[in-house]
């Protein structure tokens, strides 16, 4: 899949994700959600899917440390996927700028090179490695 198909059907799976009613008590459609998200995960090389549940209900949380979401470069690694965000918060710390944004609800921090040229209120394109991506038990807060 080009990086290009892969943007598309992201941006696709997060509209879609969003236009979806909140699951916090609803077994079911937390699962219809599961299922339409994992069927577009499948599509993705190298993705590896495993399914959990608590208490009878799914419950993942997918996590990336802010390392590994930073600004593009010129050559990507298998695993790693470019996106355009814009950019609510920028915090200069020195040796590195951290950058924070909304996706979903949830709030982002991503870690980028202080010349990338990080602005807020601006879209910027940034690269999540999914290589190191975490999948949290949302019940527990254990990492799978």
């Amino acid at each position: 899949m080009s990086d290009q198909a892969l943007h598309s059907e992201l941006v696709q799976l997060t509209c879609d994700l969003i236009a979806i009613p909140s699951t916090a008590d609803q077994p079911a459609q937390l699962q219809a959600v599961i299922d339409y998200a994992e069927r577009y995960a499948q599509a993705i090389p190298g993705v590896r899917i495993q399914r959990f549940e608590w208490a009878g209900k799914p419950s993942l949380v997918l996590g990336l440390r802010p390392e590994h979401i930073a600004e593009t470069r010129p050559h990507a690694e298998p695993n790693q996927h470019d996106f355009e965000q814009v950019i609510e918060v920028v915090e200069p710390m020195g040796m590195e700028t951290l950058v924070y944004f909304t996706i979903g609800g949830a709030e982002i921090c991503g870690r980028v090179n202080p010349n990338a040229g990080a602005t807020a209120e601006q879209p910027m394109k940034l690269r999540a490695d999914l290589s190191n991506m975490h999948l949290i038990d949302d019940v527990t807060g254990k990492v799978l």
